[in-house]
């Protein structure tokens, strides 16, 4: 497990209970903060991470690398540090710091690797809100996300009354569709066919392979047709081999494949991957019942050439809000990048974001 060197860590005093049964005791969450909290602990914002993100979204005093959302947050950007504290924590059952298969298990002094148990967003986002208690901060004025944050963002406003003034919710979606869940099915076949893999447990980086091929059919569909076409040549660039590289394309994926190897565990992948695909804010209850009463007030964004969650799921948030009589606005944003726009179009990303934020 590979915590950013900037983050800090809260040891939550209580136990998880988690909604599928079960609970972690010791949980750790590493998160990173910029800005300063007001007198009155009105100004924060959360950062909710996508799926292979983590507690450092942008540079900072404590580290100076770029983030995985650099040019977002800083005095004057999007998540403006003159007026807002910025809080971003790794996830439930990822790889940077926060409790997850390769953390040790405090029963066992062992990894949990395949023994992690099954989580879901709803208890990513509970965790959330141990830490913004342990941080004294009772409401805030925001949380942002795109993809698996933006899952987080939606569940943390419809769930947790009272507890967010602002949801920014970027190609993320209510409930998870089949049609997504089959994507994610076969990039968690992949790791589990690997020889390596061992039914979670495993030596070293493990399946490595099989992670590697998870990765490179989530840029498939992460990025658009129009984005790949126009950026790789038609044209072979090597000789045409079966198990070589013969189009530039391949060589993107493959180099895509090989840099998660090392920096996120095959378990975390499958852990959170299976998290999304379990995802819906409304499960308990129907969703004119998950939605009566809102007090907080969403922006809900889609990418039109979004293949992973495609922007109709988007839509389908905005007008359930809307007929809830929830105060909503809609952004819909054309990208050739596709999913993973919101990492990428960030003059876009700061326009919708200060326009909201304001």
């Amino acid at each position: 497990m590979s915590r950013k060197p900037g983050a800090e860590i809260f040891v939550v005093p209580e136990p998880l209970e988690l909604e599928l049964g079960g609970s972690l005791h010791d949980v750790e969450v590493a998160y990173e903060t910029w800005g300063r909290l007001d007198p009155v602990r009105g100004n924060a914002i959360l950062i909710c991470p996508a799926f292979s993100a983590h507690s450092h979204a942008n540079s900072g005093p404590q580290d100076p690398s770029s983030g995985w959302w650099e040019g977002m947050v800083g005095p004057g950007l999007a998540f403006d540090t003159n007026r807002f504290f910025v809080i971003c924590p790794s996830l439930l059952g990822g790889s940077y710091g926060t409790t997850g298969p390769s953390s040790v298990n405090p029963d066992t002094g062992e990894p949990y690797a395949g023994s992690f148990p099954l989580i879901t967003v709803r208890d990513i986002v509970t965790l959330h809100i141990r830490l913004l208690d342990h941080l004294g901060i009772e409401r805030l004025y925001a949380a942002a996300g795109g993809s698996l944050g933006g899952m987080e963002t939606l569940e943390l406003g419809v769930r947790h009354h009272g507890r967010v003034s602002r949801v920014v919710s970027i190609s993320g979606t209510a409930t998870t569709r089949p049609y997504t869940a089959a994507i994610r099915h076969l990039a968690r076949r992949a790791i589990l066919l690997d020889p390596e893999y061992h039914n979670g447990f495993y030596e070293g980086d493990g399946p490595v392979e099989g992670l590697k091929l998870a990765r490179e059919l989530g840029i498939v569909f992460y990025r658009s047709r129009e984005e790949l076409n126009e950026r790789f040549p038609w044209t072979p660039i090597h000789e045409p081999s079966l198990g070589g590289v013969t189009f530039d394309v391949q060589s993107y994926l493959r180099h895509q494949g090989r840099k998660i190897v090392g920096s996120f565990d095959a378990n975390s992948y499958l852990t959170l991957s299976l998290a999304m695909d379990l995802h819906d804010v409304y499960r308990g209850e129907s969703r004119e019942e998950a939605l009566r009463g809102l007090d907080a007030e969403f922006s809900i964004v889609g990418i039109e050439e979004d293949r992973l969650i495609p922007i109709d799921e988007q839509k389908d948030v905005y007008e359930a809000l809307v007929a809830a009589g929830v105060e909503s606005r809609w952004r819909g944003v054309s990208s050739h990048i596709g999913h993973d726009a919101f990492l990428v179009e960030l003059d876009a990303m700061t326009a919708l974001l200060r326009e909201f934020l304001e």
